[in-house]
Formats: structure tokens, sequence, C-alpha cells
């Protein structure tokens, strides 16, 4: 199914727009139809977001286009074809416009990537997350989590370690702790390292959050 026509905030748009021209919304349905009828034919299916994209880059700071989810769409698409680097630069640039959901966007094609062996450029996707977005403690938890999961232990340390000093900074508001323990025990574990004392600190940051 195509994305649905619906509004995402982005950091950059105003509250409020007026509502597309009759043509313009009859465009987007067209669009919107082909991507339907195209189904799992990504060959014909990527030339719709495409242009439905060009709209949104003419139409910057209309709040009634929903450039996230056919971003998304499109990078899925293009990982389908083997365009990895087209995927990459969809939702790079996504994320740059603004898209409220940058981070996860980014995480998201990350977690894809090193799934299908393209380890370098998903971690190029993990530091534009860091970047973009150094206090959402869940770009360190998949980072971590998706480094661990290839064998780069050290790696994944690292992105744990702040992860679990972000969260414990910040009173876990987002009940990251659950995940950033056990993960960041594994790889101590797998490096032949001690727990220390961060282990000892997010141990008793997650009773404190239980009680």
């Amino acid at each position: 199914m195509p994305p649905q026509f619906h509004h995402r905030t982005t950091k950059k748009e105003p509250r409020c727009s007026p509502r597309p021209t009759a043509a313009l919304e009859e465009r987007i349905e067209e669009i919107m139809d082909r991507v339907q009828k195209a189904g799992d034919n990504h060959v014909e299916r990527v030339a719709a977001p495409e242009e439905y994209l060009t709209l949104t880059r003419a139409h910057e700071g209309e709040t009634w286009f929903d450039a996230g989810a056919w971003s998304e769409d499109l990078a899925g698409s293009y990982l389908a074809l083997g365009r990895v680097d087209d995927a990459v630069r969809t939702i790079s640039d996504a994320t740059r416009r603004g898209c409220a959901e940058g981070a996860e966007m980014l995480c998201e094609l990350a977690e894809k990537l090193v799934c299908s062996g393209y380890e370098p450029q998903a971690r190029l996707l993990w530091q534009q997350a860091r970047a973009g977005y150094p206090d959402d403690v869940w770009v360190y938890v998949q980072a971590g989590i998706g480094c661990g999961g290839i064998g780069a232990h050290a790696g994944a340390l690292e992105w744990l370690t702040t992860g679990l000093e972000l969260a414990l900074r910040t009173g876990d508001l987002e009940s990251a702790l659950e995940q950033l323990r056990p993960s960041h025990a594994s790889c101590l574990s797998a490096l032949g390292r001690p727990c220390g004392e961060i282990q000892e600190r997010a141990a008793q940051g997650k009773q404190g959050g239980n009680r």
C-alpha cells in the first residue's frame, strides 16, 4: 500500500498552511494509485514516490505533504532493487529536511543495511543519527545492538556505554536501561572485560525506576 495522505509534523514546518489546490490533490491521488497498482514491482514503483518527493521540494513548508513516509517507501524500493546508495541518500535527505522521525528513519534503514551485509553504509547512518539527535537514547540502543549483532563488540560497547550514561543522566525517561544493560553486559563478556561501575549504576537506576 502507498503511504497515506496525511500530515506529519517536521521541525521546519509552520503549524498550518493552505489546503492544496484541487489540481494538486488530484495529482497526489494519481501518484498514490500508481504505487498501489505497482505493488511489489519495485522497478515500476519507484517513479511514483520520486515524483511525490519532487512535489514536496517544490512546496517546501506545506504541512499536508508526508515526505517522511514517502521517503521510507522509496528507500524500501531502492533497497529491493539493490540501489543501496540511493536508499541512503533518500533517508539522509529526508532527515536533513527536518522530518520529525529522523532518528527512527536513519536507524531503521541502518538495521536493514547491516542485516544485508552493508555495514559501512549502516555505520554512516548511525553516525548521522548521533550527530543530528545526540539526546535520543534509542540511537545508541539500536546502533549498539546492531554492531553487537555482527560481532563488532568494541564498537557496540562504545555506543551502549554512551547510551547508558545518557539514560542515567536523564533519569531513564525512555525506559532504555532494560535493553541497554544486558546488551552492554554481553559486549563486556565477549571482550573479556569486567562489568565495572557503570553496570552497577545502571542496575541501581533500573531498580529505582521499578519502585
